[in-house]
């Protein structure tokens, strides 16, 4: 049963839609790699929300956070969430994976960080592994900047 949804709009001049074209194809990938990017965006913000709210919870303790760590820690957010912003650069993705290794050296700061840190690190492997996959970017490296 096809409904009024299912019929041509008669004053619509643009072609019929052909998946496989060229146009299609690359309207394919600009969609791909903006969902990719903006998933890496959002996995740097949650991180930043992360890396502050955390260590708050663990000044709570005895051990408590010095200055130098808070300031750090705030820092490292800030950094964070404008990695985040400048993701549809070429060279962001590259930026916010430098911005994992610097989120995993402050393990040295606050070493019950490690678990979060480590999963966030994983899901930034899986989104990156998976926008190759998807958009077939250069392996390695190059993938870092494309």
């Amino acid at each position: 049963m096809t409904g009024p949804a299912d019929r041509p709009d008669p004053q619509d001049s643009r072609p019929p839609f052909d998946a496989g074209s060229p146009e299609a194809e690359d309207d394919r990938r600009r969609r791909a790699d903006r969902a990719t990017r903006g998933a890496l965006a959002a996995l740097l913000c949650l991180e930043a929300f992360v890396v502050l709210l955390v260590p708050r919870a663990i000044a709570q303790t005895a051990q408590g956070l010095s200055t130098t760590s808070t300031v750090l820690l705030i820092g490292l957010a800030v950094l964070l969430v404008a990695a985040g912003f400048v993701l549809r650069r070429p060279w962001g993705i590259g930026l916010g994976s430098a911005l994992q290794l610097l989120v995993l050296a402050t393990v040295v700061l606050i070493p019950v960080l490690v678990v979060v840190i480590v999963l966030f690190l994983l899901l930034w492997w899986y989104v990156l592994r998976t926008r190759h996959q998807v958009l077939a970017t250069p392996s390695g490296w190059r993938m870092l900047i494309s």
